[in-house]
């Protein structure tokens, strides 16, 4: 294993935590209860993630933002209104999970290249990148790459394989870690890197064959690198 590769959104950071934020902020713009708004985020996510599986979305952004307009019943720049109140906000430096920065601290110790991958919704990299920058961990990754400026996502193997690329390894030499069964582990897997699925909600962490793993806590990483 010479790099490793993260899914940034429910792998470092919480999307749930930024879902309340713009929900509080749509609940203002609208009127309507934040319930309301963050239960209309929640199923909206799920549509588009499905829609861009699928390969519907020709552009990302725009396209995802329409569904979560119409499930929300709001415009499309009310949406991107409420996203850029919540980003300004101190809270969205509050989104790292527990494990992050014991976990990256010891994998900088070890010299490991890493870099981040993400497919995007109605927000560009850009946004994350900046989200990233406030909770403290966009400076341990050597490369970013986001699905809008490259134009290509996970779970394609093109996408993996620019990362690769970009931290000067093979597909073979990565690891690629993240919590989505389809974009992340079968991604990479198929892609020809190995993988790590994060599920903290897991009874237990346990391998799948040789090149993947199930793990509660990014802190279990530094210790299974040995075994990929």
């Amino acid at each position: 294993m010479k790099c490793l590769s993260f899914d940034i959104w429910n792998t470092l950071l919480d999307l749930g935590k930024l879902y309340s934020l713009i929900a509080e902020e749509l609940s203002e713009i609208t009127g309507r209860r934040k319930e309301e708004m963050e239960a209309g985020l929640k199923s909206a996510y799920q549509k588009a993630l499905s829609l861009r599986l699928e390969g519907a979305f020709r552009s990302p952004i725009l396209d995802s933002a329409r569904v979560f307009a119409s499930e929300l019943n709001i415009t499309e720049e009310g949406l991107f209104r409420a996203l850029v109140r919540a980003v300004m906000r101190a809270e969205t430096g509050e989104m790292v999970f527990d494990d992050v920065h014991r976990a990256l601290d010891e994998l900088n110790a070890m010299n490991i290249k890493m870099g981040l991958l993400g497919n995007v919704m109605f927000w560009p990299g850009m946004v994350t990148r900046i989200i990233l920058e406030k909770n403290g961990i966009l400076r341990y990754f050597h490369s970013t790459i986001f699905s809008d400026e490259s134009g290509v996502q996970k779970p394609d193997r093109a996408a993996f394989e620019l990362l690769a690329n970009r931290l000067e390894c093979r597909l073979e030499e990565m690891v690629h870690v993240g919590d989505s069964l389809e974009n992340d582990l079968a991604g990479a897997l198929i892609s020809g890197a190995s993988a790590i699925l994060i599920k903290r909600d897991s009874p237990t962490s346990f391998s799948i064959g040789k090149r993947a793993f199930v793990v509660r806590t990014l802190t279990e990483i530094p210790g299974l690198l040995s075994k990929l």
